[in-house]
């Protein structure tokens, strides 16, 4: 698989919640907090895949790659509790990049990077296979596409979310149908790596506000 590839699973599902969370947190579901910490980072690896994939001319708005990170991150955690609550196993060489995907991201990554990006493309397609799983579980059809199961997992998922105990930070904006609500000034995607390289560029090309 190539890194345009990789790069085009790492694009998430938008799903969201609202409510209010204690200081330091993104986002809450349940007894499950997501700090803002780990928000910011897979937000960082967002935004560079995504100058990766549309090149120099596509402009970056920090604050969305913010908030898709964050509802990622919450449906992450959504679809990994539905599945062990319905017994359901996922096999990690269906999500997980593999050795040589992985050298491939290290060519276009630091290594202090590498891990990082790995971690949130996993996490990304982790979702997906759960989704196509649990979809194969309510649409009895043996010749069902892919694309079709996710698309059912994906709606069970959605369902899931509005009976969950889900609060987001309100420094995202975020309102109950996954919509920006409000603006969001302080947003910002912190720069942790790769300064140099976007050095010149302008503020719509660089991750960070």
């Amino acid at each position: 698989m190539k890194l345009r590839v990789l790069i085009a699973a790492a694009t998430a599902l938008v799903l969201a919640g609202c409510g209010s969370v204690h200081p330091g947190a993104a986002a809450v579901v349940g007894d499950t907090t997501i700090s803002m910490e780990r928000a910011d980072d897979v937000a960082t690896v967002y935004c560079q895949l995504t100058l990766l994939s549309a090149g120099d001319s596509t402009p970056i708005d920090n604050a969305d790659v913010r908030r898709q990170a964050v509802t990622d991150l919450v449906v992450s955690v959504v679809a990994r509790e539905m599945a062990e609550e319905a017994n359901v196993t996922v096999n990690p060489s269906s999500y997980e990049i593999t050795p040589t995907q992985r050298k491939e991201i290290a060519q276009t990554f630091s290594d202090d990077e590498v891990d990082r990006v790995v971690e949130a493309i996993n996490d990304s397609q982790r979702t997906y296979a759960i989704a196509e799983l649990l979809g194969a579980r309510e649409i009895d059809d043996p010749d069902a596409e892919a694309e079709q199961l996710r698309d059912q997992g994906v709606q069970q998922i959605q369902a899931e979310m509005a009976r969950r105990d889900i609060q987001f930070n309100p420094r995202f904006g975020i309102s109950g149908d996954g919509t920006q609500k409000a603006a969001t000034g302080s947003l910002s995607v912190p720069v942790k790596a790769q300064e140099s390289d976007q050095e010149g560029l302008p503020a719509t090309q660089q991750c960070s506000a």
